[in-house]
């Protein structure tokens, strides 16, 4: 099974963040486990974890539910040697990703 490390930042006004921090459906639909949070201050929150599922697809979906939230997403998959960076906001996704 090949588990993707991912940081995410999401960034926006405080009280849409803590909202989104504080539900459960974004973790259900990423597949997360390991949450740390590293950061929950009021306009950045800031989490690492780990997925099962290629993160960036359902960053898009999310981003489409919080539209206001800006999403910065870090991820790894060391297995098949994969890293990126997506930019996920009102659905609408920037990516970059790079094999090593």
């Amino acid at each position: 099974m090949t588990l993707w490390k991912c940081r995410l930042v999401v960034v926006d006004s405080k009280g849409t963040v803590a909202r989104f921090a504080a539900s459960s459906g974004w973790t259900r639909s990423l597949g997360v486990c390991h949450l740390d949070w590293l950061e929950l201050s009021p306009g950045r929150h800031v989490c690492q974890f780990e997925t099962d599922r290629a993160p960036v697809t359902q960053m898009q979906r999310i981003s489409r539910r919080w539209p206001s939230l800006t999403f910065l997403l870090d991820y790894e998959d060391e297995t098949h040697r994969i890293k990126g960076l997506a930019k996920a906001k009102s659905g609408e996704v920037e990516h970059c990703g790079i094999g090593y």
